[in-house]
């Protein structure tokens, strides 16, 4: 990749997550800059196919511990303490790693790790977007285990989970992530590169790439809009000014993330009521009370002068958003897939729209 790619992943990944705080993923990014800078050769992203069938890979991602990434910086060496300790606990080379989800900083993890092992990137992840919760994975779906996986915190406390069940792993891993001091480096879902190709969502990795370059090219707005409808499936973009912001109350269990609120907005050309459900994620979008996209959808936000990606933080009463949606992976519009991403599962309490998808 070159430094260009590195940074139009940096933006697709934020389309896709409409982060609440870019912080953490701009910090991976400098990180990865810096080293290229420096005379390392760019980030490898390679296709599954590449490996052997049998060769081992391994996604790597930061889980929190319910609430966003803590103070306490990473020094840079947490993820690669992570994978060799899972490589000891498994006996074997791990030959490539891949993003425990296709947005946010964790999309980034993949790049810097595998420059400081010399391992590359596999072009696939376990969501196609983000989830909150790390068993929301095409993983799951498939049957396949969590673990073993290997954890380490801010300050160098590290562990091995032999762990099976990937809503027990999810358990224990937020547990870790609240003694380390708010979030862990974690390596997990070692499969063989065949179980990948045949489970995981490919592609995503070049994607966000894809849309990345879209939105951080001089072309006018309508243009990279038009670019993201023909290109990325994006289905709906819709203008409004933000009219209120609410917080709302919802408990959820010690440990899972849990921030909701609602926002109405006005749509700027037929004045229709546009309302968002939050819950860590964009859940729902609604049009005079209907709903137009429920999770699993992607639900994300641009600024309509630029095209720049816009973040929760930008949700005030006044302002004026461009919000687009685009569907998630084929995977999660199975039956199965809608249980396990349900609006239910992040805890809040969402009409059910009942529409089929191909």
């Amino acid at each position: 990749m070159s430094a260009d790619d590195v940074r139009h992943l940096r933006t697709g990944a934020l389309f896709l997550a409409c982060a609440a705080d870019p912080e953490w993923c701009d910090e991976q990014q400098d990180r990865i800059l810096a080293r290229m800078a420096a005379g390392d050769d760019g980030p490898e992203v390679i296709e599954v196919g590449e490996l052997d069938d049998d060769a081992l890979v391994a996604a790597v991602g930061f889980v929190n511990n319910g609430l966003p990434l803590s103070e306490l910086r990473p020094a840079g060496d947490e993820f690669v303490t992570s994978v060799e300790l899972l490589e000891r606990e498994l006996g074997r080379r791990i030959e490539g790693l891949f993003p425990l989800a296709a947005a946010n900083v964790n999309s980034m993890v993949p790049l810097l790790t595998g420059m400081q092992l010399g391992r590359p990137t596999v072009d696939a992840d376990p969501m196609g977007r983000v989830f909150p919760l790390l068993f929301q994975s095409v993983f799951t779906l498939a049957g396949l285990p969590a673990g073993p996986l290997a954890a380490t915190g801010p300050v160098g406390e590290s562990a091995v989970l032999r762990v099976a069940q990937p809503r027990r792993a999810e358990r224990l891993v937020r547990a870790l992530a609240e003694e380390f001091g708010g979030w862990s480096a974690s390596a997990l879902y070692p499969m063989t590169a065949r179980d990948l190709a045949r489970t995981g969502v490919l592609g995503s990795v070049s994607r966000m790439v894809r849309i990345g370059r879209i939105l951080d090219s001089a072309l006018p707005v309508a243009e990279k809009h038009d670019l993201l409808r023909r290109t990325e499936g994006v289905r709906r973009i819709i203008r409004a000014r933000v009219a209120d912001v609410a917080g709302l109350s919802r408990p959820a269990p010690a440990g899972e993330p849990d921030h909701p609120s609602s926002v109405v907005l006005i749509e700027e050309t037929q004045g229709r009521f546009v309302q968002l459900e939050i819950q860590n994620e964009l859940l729902m979008l609604m049009i005079d009370g209907a709903p137009e996209a429920v999770i699993p959808d992607i639900i994300t936000m641009l600024h309509p002068e630029d095209g720049q990606v816009a973040s929760l933080d930008d949700l005030w009463a006044g302002n004026t958003l461009d919000l687009v949606v685009l569907p998630a992976a084929a995977q999660w519009y199975t039956p199965e897939g809608r249980r396990l991403a349900a609006p239910e599962t992040m805890h809040a309490v969402l009409p059910d729209r009942r529409r089929s998808r191909a």
